[in-house]
């Protein structure tokens, strides 16, 4: 069973890694790299500030910070040195397949993404924690999904690997979520 989901979840990478295109790789880059993550948490940020007050915002910020750690922790520590399994762009007989523009392949292991578990965190955590209401603010989750996809593009993670670390947020994301609510009622 194990080998026909490995080959399964090789044959959805491939196929999903050869849509590409050179106007899209610097969009892949930037939804991999650092710069998206400080205009979002910002966002939250000024959207915590603006909705619940100074003193909230540093409860919100607290949780978050913790969220992400934990996240984090188990995607990029734990899970990775558990399952050992190899970035598709570590497998030599994948390599020559790869849609590769000359960027960096990254650690050893794929598999949890982290840059999955963290995005979904700060997404669903910040949407559960702040109880956004508007309909136009659901675009936001279609971040996660972004990054995910820019991983599968950029040949560093199985989809496997992406809903493994969606996954991760997603428990995380509650957990915190939901003893941030606790304890924001327990405050009132």
């Amino acid at each position: 069973m194990i080998e026909g989901l490995t080959a399964l979840d090789r044959a959805l990478f491939l196929y999903l890694n050869s849509f590409h295109s050179d106007w899209l790789n610097p969009i892949m880059q930037i939804l991999s790299g650092q710069s998206i993550w400080i205009p979002l948490i910002g966002f939250f940020f000024w959207y915590s500030f603006k909705k619940t007050g100074k003193k909230q915002t540093l409860y919100f910020g607290l949780f978050l910070i913790l969220a992400l750690i934990a996240s984090d922790v188990t995607s990029s520590y734990i899970l990775k040195n558990l399952v050992n399994r190899l970035r598709p762009c570590r497998e030599l007989d994948l390599r020559p397949l790869i849609y590769s523009f000359g960027q960096k392949c990254g650690g050893k292991f794929g598999f949890v993404s982290s840059h999955a578990s963290n995005s979904m965190i700060l997404v669903f955590f910040s949407m559960r924690a702040l109880h956004f209401q508007k309909k136009w603010f659901y675009f936001l989750w279609l971040i996660p999904l972004l990054v995910g996809w820019s991983r599968i593009y950029l040949g560093v993670h199985y989809p496997g690997d992406i809903l493994g670390g969606t996954l991760v947020g997603l428990w995380w994301g509650y957990i915190f979520s939901t003893m941030f609510k606790l304890i924001q009622g327990a405050r009132r």
